[in-house]
């Protein structure tokens, strides 16, 4: 039996304009995804997916021709995405599933935070097959790669976008003032790649626009003072809201919040970033918000 681990990710910069090449500042989160893979000889490939509370909610078996001959607790939407992953997987790794196969997987966190759960699985079979992930990716669920990136990181990276051989480097992202930092989950889940299907339909970056949001991302790195670092965050809000024709969350829904709230990722669901002080966690606690976590417990450092 084999073993595979991948990090969660939190894209800090460049959201959605990422996908246009933009040098985007991601996070890696300290929860991820494992995956074993064991060998058998019955000619099929069991898949199991258990939740982070450990509920089973992938039951499938696949024949050899990638064919769903059983499935249990698992959406009709499921199985297809699987069956489009299996047969890039295929394409990349012919000789796979020759005898038979049991895939079980096991997340970390909850499936409505966003943190990566595609991303992690494909980044665990590249590392199972052998095979380029980001390739993987763009051959069965498509996006820009940054979280394949993050997935393999045990530190914070800055990531641009090249199809199947992206640039990653290491970042030095490290807030001295880490402590006044909360991710806080906003109930809800958007699914990303109908966010970056829209985006798509009506992306409208200039080139001023690209460089000032990729030089807001190195700025951020090298912030000592949070207060300056609250400012790169609202004029990065406001750029990302002029362009996707959004109005920032923090002025949408919490105006009253002393500090400076982010977006993360797809806009209008998973976590924001709360910049703030100790009474943070309180604040949106009593507006309902219940999971509202250090950033210390949160990010991988």
């Amino acid at each position: 039996m084999k073993e595979f681990f991948s990090q969660g990710k939190v894209l800090l910069t460049a959201e959605y304009a990422v996908l246009e090449g933009v040098k985007a500042l991601a996070l890696p989160t300290k929860k991820g995804q494992a995956l074993t893979v064991k060998e058998t000889n019955n000619g099929t490939l069991v898949w199991k997916a258990f939740t982070h509370d450990h509920e089973l909610w992938i039951d499938a078996v696949f024949n050899q021709n990638f064919e769903c001959m059983d499935a249990k607790h698992t959406a009709a939407a499921v199985i297809n995405k699987l069956t489009v992953l299996l047969k890039a997987m295929n394409h990349l790794c012919p000789a796979f599933n020759k005898t038979g196969l049991e895939l079980t997987t096991h997340l970390d966190f909850p499936q409505d935070w966003g943190l990566g759960s595609s991303s992690t699985l494909i980044n665990n079979l590249g590392q199972w097959l052998q095979i380029n992930p980001y390739e993987l990716l763009e051959k069965s669920f498509g996006g820009s790669g940054y979280d394949i990136a993050a997935a393999q990181s045990r530190s914070p990276l800055f990531y641009t976008r090249n199809v199947y051989s992206p640039s990653v480097e290491t970042s030095t992202f490290n807030p001295r003032f880490k402590d006044a930092l909360f991710f806080v989950h906003l109930n809800q889940k958007r699914n990303s790649q109908d966010a970056i299907s829209s985006f798509n339909k009506r992306s409208n970056l200039g080139e001023a626009t690209k460089e000032r949001l990729a030089k807001i991302g190195e700025e951020i790195e090298q912030c000592t003072n949070q207060k300056e670092f609250n400012l790169l965050l609202r004029e990065h809000e406001m750029i990302t809201g002029d362009f996707l024709g959004e109005q920032p969350i923090q002025e949408r829904l919490f105006a009253d919040f002393n500090g400076q709230i982010k977006s993360l990722g797809a806009w209008g669901g998973d976590f924001i970033l709360a910049s703030g002080d100790q009474q943070t966690p309180s604040f949106f606690e009593d507006k309902g918000f219940k999971t509202v976590i250090a950033y210390k417990d949160f990010i991988l450092q």
